[in-house]
């Protein structure tokens, strides 16, 4: 009988081993960029306050960005340093009217509109925003590679710098300075 207890007390000891086991590696999995649930193949980053969704579309990036403030919001793709060779999609809502546009970080706190730059090109489509409860959510469609100089080119699988930006509420302009930047990483 004493053996039988001792075997039944190890049986249960392996249990609680592997349970605790399997629990943490279902959190650290659930803790991935990748959201393994999702059928429709998107990937989300929550980060400092915004919430950056991705996908892979043929030969685009689809994305939507909410920020914390009903200013205008930023991501910017694959830069050196901050803003610096950013490829930057800003952009703000504004009553009913949604503007967004394709901008090149020419130094770590400066963006400027791709066609404001010579050969540049506005590579944005399929764009959708909204704005309330105190954010700002843009949708966009990017190519890959658009062939702009000012676009950076983004394949599937690498990893590439990311900033998020946005500026004060109510700023629904591309001028205004922003109040809030903030760089992490994200694999296409």
């Amino acid at each position: 009988m004493h053996s039988n207890s001792v075997r039944r007390l190890s049986i249960i000891k392996k249990y609680c081993i592997l349970s605790a086991l399997f629990l943490a590696l279902l959190i650290l999995f659930l803790a991935c960029q990748d959201n393994p649930f999702d059928p429709n193949g998107w990937r989300t980053l929550s980060h400092e306050g915004f919430v950056l969704k991705w996908r892979v579309q043929d030969s685009n990036l689809e994305v939507e960005l909410r920020g914390p403030s009903t200013g205008w919001i930023a991501v910017g793709f694959a830069g050196s340093y901050m803003l610096h060779d950013s490829n930057i999609i800003i952009g703000y809502v504004s009553g009913s009217s949604v503007s967004i546009r394709d901008d090149f970080g020419v130094d770590s706190d400066t963006h400027v509109s791709d066609t404001d730059l010579q050969g540049g090109e506005q590579n944005v489509s399929d764009k959708s925003g909204s704005e309330g409860s105190g954010t700002t959510t843009i949708f966009f469609t990017i190519p890959l590679d658009s062939g702009d100089l000012y676009d950076n080119v983004l394949s599937e699988g690498q990893t590439y710098n990311i900033v998020l930006v946005c500026a004060a509420d109510g700023a629904d302009n591309f001028t205004s300075a922003y109040t809030t930047i903030s760089n992490t990483s994200i694999k296409i």
